[in-house]
């Protein structure tokens, strides 16, 4: 058995592993609260928490990375867990010192991620396969390829329009997370379609309280500068009034 697979097996588990047991069972009520405050923060502080999410999020990329490119060349043990730890610091440091890159990146996930898990659920098939698109025919080619498409476009705009685009993909994947989670806490986890419902409805407030708080960021910012500016074109009122003045004793002189 190769590293690959034994890293597979030991912390996602094979078909008798540890996936088999967490499957088998419901998630515990101190997960499902878990998940939902991450996805309500999210949801509602997206755009606050960007850098650090931003971080995080390059991080995963890069150990995912790093798990491909070890794997590829058939690594041992200590050679693959070096090379996971380096891309995900790599990407991680990248997403940090370029802001734009990190927004890209993080759009361009979480926009393909939330586009993936309402197409299973929509499919009938969101019972663990998340390789669905992989797995399935040509109608689920075709849309994991539209959601990739999306996915692209939104994150290209992202590099342009960074702000709006950070609040509308973190609200829309927190809300979409969280939606279904307090549902299943209510006991309604299998009211898909409602959960759904939830999802977007905390989408939509998520959307209108980040876009609230960042109008006034926005508001404070332009005060400060109208002050300055106001500061200044009084300096320079006085300095002209002194000036004429001066003038004006010259031509007495």
């Amino acid at each position: 058995m190769n590293v690959l697979e034994d890293f597979g097996n030991t912390i996602i588990g094979g078909a008798d592993g540890p996936t088999a047991v967490f499957l088998a069972y419901k998630p515990s009520a101190g997960m499902l609260i878990a998940a939902t405050v991450l996805g309500l923060l999210f949801c509602f502080f997206g755009l606050k928490l960007a850098k650090v999410l931003i971080v995080i999020n390059g991080a995963l990329i890069g150990l995912s990375a790093g798990i491909g490119i070890a794997g590829a060349f058939h690594a041992e043990r200590t050679v693959f867990l070096i090379i996971m730890l380096a891309c995900a610091l790599v990407v991680a440091l990248l997403s940090f010192i370029l802001y734009k890159f990190g927004v890209f990146c993080m759009v361009f996930v979480g926009t393909l991620g939330t586009a993936l898990s309402l197409l299973a659920g929509a499919g009938g098939i969101a019972s663990g396969n998340i390789s669905f698109a992989l797995n399935g025919g040509t109608k689920e080619l075709i849309m994991g390829a539209a959601a990739i498409v999306a996915a692209l476009v939104l994150a290209a705009l992202s590099v342009k329009f960074a702000e709006p685009l950070l609040i509308i993909v973190t609200a829309l994947s927190g809300g979409m997370a969280a939606g279904p989670q307090l549902l299943a806490l209510a006991g309604l986890g299998d009211k898909v379609l409602i959960g759904y419902g939830a999802g977007a409805l905390l989408a939509a407030l998520g959307m209108a309280v980040q876009f609230m708080m960042h109008s006034r960021k926005i508001g404070k910012k332009e005060k400060k500068y109208a002050a300055v500016v106001k500061k200044k074109d009084s300096v320079e009122s006085e300095v002209e009034k002194a000036r004429t003045i001066l003038e004006d004793d010259d031509d007495e002189d």
